[in-house]
């Protein structure tokens, strides 16, 4: 289990404090590095007694990615995790479980990307690759 100082947090994302917001951000951390969906994370806080609604859980998450304490992975429109791990790195999403796993950037090579439409840059590349069970 990681000690963080959530309410500390969340003063830094310029959001107040409340009970249900430490609640939430302490969970996040807990466990050191891993990838949380909104449901999934709002169905911990539930087991735990604690009461945050859904509508929070997604403030929160969004408002501590646009500030750059988590990294959101989008696998599909309907799947979006949350990722405390917030290096550059890459995925494997596993279609089994619904789950990620972490790659490191040094493992992938990506060659011959396409230049951007006019003013625009690359920003980031961030390859997911699907498994499943054989």
């Amino acid at each position: 289990m990681i000690d963080i100082d959530a309410s500390k947090m969340l003063k830094e994302a310029n959001l107040r404090p409340t009970k249900q917001r430490v609640s939430l951000v302490a969970n996040i951390y807990k466990y050191g590095n891993r990838h949380v969906s909104a449901e999934s994370l709002h169905k911990e806080i539930l087991d735990t007694g604690d009461n945050v609604s859904l509508a929070t859980v997604y403030n929160t998450l969004h408002h501590l990615t646009n500030l750059g304490f988590l990294r959101q992975v989008k696998i599909n429109a309907k799947q979006n995790y949350f990722d405390t791990n917030i290096t550059d790195h890459h995925h494997f999403f596993d279609k089994s479980n619904n789950s990620l796993i972490d790659i490191s950037k040094d493992l992938i090579k990506i060659q011959g990307i396409p230049n951007p439409p006019k003013n625009k840059i690359v920003s980031d590349i961030e390859l997911i690759i699907s498994i499943k069970n054989k």
